[in-house]
């Protein structure tokens, strides 16, 4: 936060969380990835913890799959919905191709973090935007 801040020239307020997209190495650094070239700005989790430690306008410092701080966000809103009725724009603003693609990936990746967890369309999920603080992106269009 200090280099970040020190880079800024602005002061940051102590993050909210410090956390990893995803449950290895290898995904957290992919999605790291889409982050860092400007194209993942929002985020699902599942389940919902049941006291939200962190809310709009708060700090989250994301690592990388050493765990080694790679960005800072900013949530920017939070919307809750059944998994069936996450919006067409908010999954494309996850990064992670098409629509019909981040359904059926997350329908994967949340059967396997969550053993044996029932999910389907009707599971409530919680759907975040937000925009990367640190480091300073130069994003072009592509």
């Amino acid at each position: 936060m200090a280099r970040a801040a020190s880079e800024l020239k602005t002061t940051l307020a102590p993050p909210k969380d410090v956390c990893k997209f995803g449950d290895n190495p290898a995904l957290a650094d992919e999605l790291l990835g889409i982050l860092l070239r400007g194209k993942k700005t929002s985020t699902t989790t599942w389940p919902i913890p049941e006291t939200l430690h962190w809310g709009v306008g708060d700090l989250s410092v994301i690592l990388d799959g050493k765990g080694d701080p790679r960005a800072i966000i900013r949530t920017t809103s939070f919307v809750r919905c059944r998994f069936g009725d996450v919006a067409e724009d908010f999954a494309l603003a996850e990064g992670e191709g098409n629509y019909q693609q981040w359904r059926e990936g997350h329908m994967r990746y949340f059967k396997r973090v969550q053993g044996d967890e029932d999910f389907g369309e009707d599971v409530e999920v919680l759907c975040e935007w937000f925009e990367v603080v640190y480091p300073i992106l130069n994003v072009r269009e592509q």
